[in-house]
């Protein structure tokens, strides 16, 4: 079991509407059904609730790397990427089980550098404060 859980993003109508009016792309006939979707390893989280706050840390980031992924150009995307823009551009099905049944280690592309280029990088894990001494 990994120490993640997922969210699947399914591109909407309204990033549909985005990727025809790019003209360089050349896509009048690109439909919702052609985009596909996308699996995100998200920070975990056990309570449902939680789901949403976890989403709410990350859109951003997934929103960008949606948006990369056909038009790097960055004057065209949304200024404003806020979470309900968010949820209007992209379907989202959280998992808070992520478990692993391949064989051989889990490689990733990107580099320290990539993997949070769209964000602040997630906080440090908390330090352990030094052992005690014991009394004497």
């Amino acid at each position: 079991m990994l120490n993640r859980s997922a969210v699947v993003v399914r591109p909407k109508e309204p990033f549909v509407a985005w990727l025809k009016s790019i003209e360089d792309l050349h896509l009048p006939d690109v439909t919702q059904a052609q985009l596909g979707t996308t699996l995100y390893l998200v920070p975990a989280w056990e309570d449902p609730a939680d789901a949403e706050k976890v989403l709410g840390r990350v859109h951003d980031e997934i929103f960008c790397r949606e948006l990369e992924s056909w038009f790097t150009d960055e004057a065209t995307w949304p200024k404003r990427r806020s979470l309900d823009l968010f949820k209007q551009w992209f379907d989202v099905v959280h998992f808070d089980l992520v478990q692993d049944v391949g064989r051989g280690p889990i490689e990733n592309d990107e580099g320290p550098e990539e993997r949070h280029r769209f964000g602040p990088p997630p906080p440090p894990p908390p330090r352990r404060p030094p052992p005690k001494k014991p009394r004497r």
